[in-house]
């Protein structure tokens, strides 16, 4: 309870992503339940996915690698940005349709080219295939889950459509916002009460 209102504090607040990046490791049970109802548990936060070259530089980290939870379980990849991050570009693009927020785009292509070279390069080393089998947690088209931005950006018709429209025409990333990630961890807490 008293993260969860820690959380619903902070989403008024202008928090850096290192911030939110603590809070969600602190609290990991808030992906516990995974956005479509799979259980997620940690398997390491700030996780190397891979790229490093000959000169030691390239290296792509994120925020979150996750696993699904059940007999054989599969990696997913988190990326945090905050709340305040704009979902939407400043104007219009044409009539119905605005642009899309930098950070939006961006993340959204961070996190695709991530788990790419997860897939292909830092789940296939020796030392991370091993630990992960013996776990059994398997890496195959990883699913990538980007939290981004919060719904008030969306003040009218325009800018909630060209965002849902977005964001089901994406198979990979899944986007959601702070304020679904906050209702959803709101749901476990109330339940986690009403338990016999």
């Amino acid at each position: 309870k008293q993260a969860l209102e820690t959380f619903h504090l902070s989403l008024g607040k202008t928090q850096e992503e290192n911030w939110w990046q603590d809070f969600f490791e602190r609290n990991t049970w808030i992906f516990g339940y995974g956005l479509k109802y799979q259980i997620l548990k940690s398997v390491q936060s700030q996780p190397q996915y891979g790229g490093r070259n000959v000169t030691g530089k390239g290296t792509e980290k994120g925020d979150f690698l996750l696993r699904t939870e059940a007999d054989v379980k599969f990696t997913v990849l988190v990326e945090i940005k905050r709340p305040d991050s704009p979902i939407l570009g400043s104007k219009p693009y044409r009539n119905g349709a605005w642009q899309l927020g930098e950070d939006l785009t961006g993340g959204v292509s961070q996190l695709q080219a991530n788990c790419r070279r997860w897939e292909v390069e830092g789940s296939q080393t020796e030392q991370n295939r091993e630990t992960l089998q013996h776990e059994k947690i398997y890496t195959v088209h990883p699913k990538g889950v980007l939290v981004i931005g919060t719904t008030t950006q969306l003040n009218d018709i325009a800018k909630r459509n060209t965002f849902e429209l977005f964001r089901r025409s994406i198979t990979n990333p899944e986007i959601i916002t702070f304020d679904e990630l906050y209702e959803r961890a709101k749901f476990i807490v109330e339940h986690a009460d009403n338990a016999p």
